[in-house]
């Protein structure tokens, strides 16, 4: 503070921190909600009771697709469909005008092997050639031995782009794995 300012400048310039604070909690609020990662479907990049940090993202056709390899939350009311309790993550395999097939434990992206970034690859059961139309992706679970929670699961099938809630950004909780999810 100057050493001439009035007493209104100086209240104003004391008062000043705490609108930057609040301003940015807002926009964190925002942007940004925490999720625990529940059961064992996402090992072994997500482990149960893991606190992560997700961007509040909307998808559709008309707005931008998710990118493969994605991490991403999906909307309560399709997790429920799943028979979920909560909120279900799950990883981006394949997006509108790519075609997806599962055929003898091997998945195929426009007719090449997919493997995550991660070196996750395959997946029990089978699943039928299909191209993704409109607003569809299809989604897996990285333990591909679970397939309640993904797109292999009749009750979950294609996922419409805007079920997604957000995208996993941060895995938060336990410390010891703090660590940035956008590119795993």
């Amino acid at each position: 503070m100057g050493k001439y300012d009035t007493p209104a400048v100086k209240e104003r310039k004391r008062g000043r921190p705490y609108r930057i604070a609040i301003v940015l909690a807002i926009i964190v609020f925002l942007l940004l909600a925490p999720e625990v990662q529940e059961g064992k479907y996402m090992d072994p990049t997500l482990s149960d009771g893991q606190v992560l940090v997700v961007t509040k993202s909307r998808y559709s056709a008309k707005r931008k697709a998710p990118e493969h390899d994605k991490l991403v939350i999906l909307e309560k009311t399709t997790s429920l469909d799943a028979g979920a309790k909560d909120n279900i993550t799950s990883r981006v395999i394949a997006v509108p005008g790519d075609t997806v097939e599962i055929k003898n434990g091997t998945v195929y992206v426009n007719e090449e092997e997919y493997v995550t970034k991660n070196g996750i690859k395959g997946a029990k059961g089978s699943f039928k050639s299909t191209r993704l139309k409109g607003n569809q992706v299809f989604i897996l679970s990285d333990n591909r031995s679970v397939k309640q929670y993904d797109s292999r699961n009749p009750d979950v099938g294609l996922v419409d782009m805007r079920q997604i809630k957000g995208n996993v950004l941060f895995r938060v909780w336990p410390l010891n794995k703090l660590s940035y999810m956008g590119e795993k």
